[in-house]
């Protein structure tokens, strides 16, 4: 009962900066360390980074697992099933065995080292896909569903397959350099909405680089299993 009231109210804290997490405190592994930006929406998901941080409006659906993944940008879109930060090298394999029988209440400890996973923005990941410990996504990449993603996704660019390669890029590269360097994602999306969205090349002429002087401003709040801060 005790905890169903503490979770009540940590969920509660954390619609008031608009922001969801349907799975309430037990999302988090008990080290772990979650930092939101406002209306980020997270369904039933376990999230065992040390440290992640998730950028406004992104949202992610039940059932994903986020084990070691550091950040995760603004208007990211992924799927229920996702795994992201599964570990390349959770168990020995120079050992005698590749099983934990070996360090398990013996002299030997193993203790792999693990590289996190990192997710710029805009980026749509469909459902059950797989994301490898280390990789970096570039801004604007679609990662097909069920795809392996083993290595490094360029911008804007489409993967599909176990391992994924490179299908397509979303536009032409002289949109897509267009669509880094002006960093859409940091305008309001008051004045996002009142672009030609279906014509980038014309949204981002109307753009213009009025924004990056005066950025959108969103609250961060950090979360904990026992702490709940906001972060200025």
């Amino acid at each position: 009962m005790l905890n169903r009231i503490r979770n009540y109210f940590w969920k509660k804290q954390i619609r008031q900066y608009k922001c969801k997490v349907a799975g309430g405190i037990s999302s988090l592994h008990k080290r772990a360390t979650l930092i939101l930006e406002e209306e980020v929406s997270l369904g039933h998901i376990l999230i065992e980074s040390k440290k992640l941080e998730i950028g406004a409006h992104t949202y992610i659906r039940s059932g994903c697992v986020l084990s070691d993944v550091s950040s995760i940008g603004r208007f990211c879109s992924i799927g229920k099933g996702c795994i992201i930060g599964q570990g390349k090298r959770g168990h020995p394999t120079d050992w005698l065995s590749s099983h934990p029988f070996q360090y398990t209440n013996t002299g030997l400890s193993f203790t792999p080292e693990a590289a996190n996973v990192t997710i710029g923005n805009d980026v749509w990941i469909g459902h059950d896909a797989m994301i490898l410990e280390g990789v970096s996504i570039g801004t604007g990449a679609i990662i097909a569903t069920r795809a392996l993603v083993t290595r490094d996704v360029p911008p804007y660019a489409i993967v599909a397959g176990a391992p994924a390669n490179i299908v397509r890029f979303r536009h032409a590269a002289d949109i897509i350099v267009m669509l880094v360097n002006s960093k859409w994602w940091n305008c309001d999306i008051k004045l996002l909405k009142n672009l030609p969205l279906n014509d980038p090349k014309n949204a981002l002429s109307m753009l213009g680089d009025s924004h990056k002087e005066n950025p959108a401003r969103y609250k961060k709040i950090e979360l904990t299993r026992n702490k709940f801060v906001v972060l200025h």
